[in-house]
């Protein structure tokens, strides 16, 4: 079997020598500047591919940005995604990228395997995404996190394992919500929910806000009620959840950390991407009988 990893970090370096272990082929496309941690991968230029070839096309955990931009920040050049190297790969390739994206979408009429929509692989990202959140509160502010009020903007995947890591830790947790299911998991997880209708009044207490609502909620309104010298932290995917220029003009600091588990625990992160992907390939085969 042929697989190639196309563009993407240090998870797919870590991806790439975990599918070689289980007899896969692995060309790597966007990585020529990191071959020397590439020990068995065929690293390949773009030019030189042979997609007809490949079994699996794997693109980064972004997926495929505007204009078709993938990240490769181990590349020398930028990669790019097109309409035609899609037409170029076999109608049995299996395309995986991490996340849907309105540009992949219009250049692919066939199915995609998005990693991100199985359960499995966003509740394992949520442990190095909540361990990094914390990490930058730490390191953000010049008080502990023992003690501190901390908010937490949803309670998806991301937002459970993360309440529940600075719950750990001695902060004062409440948690922002829309459902009253996810309001009683808040209280049985012993944090102090409340419906974000409240929002405007919830934030003045807080220290640290943690989104990871991926919609608008930390709008310019919201933001003003917020006191000097608390933090913002954003985990939502592009563009976030935060009236970034807003928060600025109030002198509250926010930081977008996109790709946590890429940039603070790597090998974990590609451990869990490789794992996934080969049970979700296995599955895929299986329901289409490839």
């Amino acid at each position: 079997m042929k697989a190639l990893i196309y563009g993407g970090d240090a998870r797919q370096i870590e991806m790439g020598r975990l599918l070689m272990e289980r007899g896969i082929h692995v060309y790597m496309a966007g990585f020529d500047q990191a071959e020397k941690e590439l020990a068995g991968a065929q690293v390949i230029k773009q030019e030189d591919l042979s997609y007809s070839l490949m079994d699996i096309f794997i693109l980064p955990v972004s997926g495929v940005k505007k204009d078709g931009v993938v990240d490769a920040p181990f590349s020398s050049k930028p990669l790019r995604m097109t309409k035609e190297i899609v037409e170029s790969l076999s109608s049995e390739c299996i395309i995986v990228s991490g996340i849907a994206t309105p540009y992949l979408k219009s250049i692919i009429d066939r199915d995609v395997l998005y990693i991100f929509n199985r359960t499995d692989a966003a509740v394992l990202n949520s442990i190095p995404t909540a361990e990094g959140a914390l990490m930058i509160a730490m390191q953000k502010t010049d008080r502990t996190i023992h003690g501190a009020n901390v908010m937490v903007i949803g309670l998806g995947r991301v937002g459970i394992t993360t309440a529940r890591l600075f719950y750990q830790v001695g902060a004062h947790v409440t948690a922002a919500v829309r459902e009253t299911g996810k309001f009683a998991r808040a209280k049985e997880m012993n944090l102090h929910p409340f419906y974000m209708e409240s929002m405007k009044e919830e934030i003045v207490k807080s220290d640290i806000v943690i989104n990871t609502v991926p919609d608008m909620v930390l709008t310019e309104e919201i933001v003003a009620q917020m006191k000097q010298g608390s933090l913002i932290i954003d985990l939502a995917s592009e563009p976030g959840g935060t009236d970034f220029e807003a928060a600025e003009s109030f002198g509250i600091e926010t930081i977008h950390a996109l790709s946590l588990p890429g940039k603070i625990a790597p090998r974990t992160a590609g451990e869990i991407l490789a794992h996934v992907l080969w049970d979700a390939v296995k599955e895929w085969k299986q329901e289409r009988g490839i």
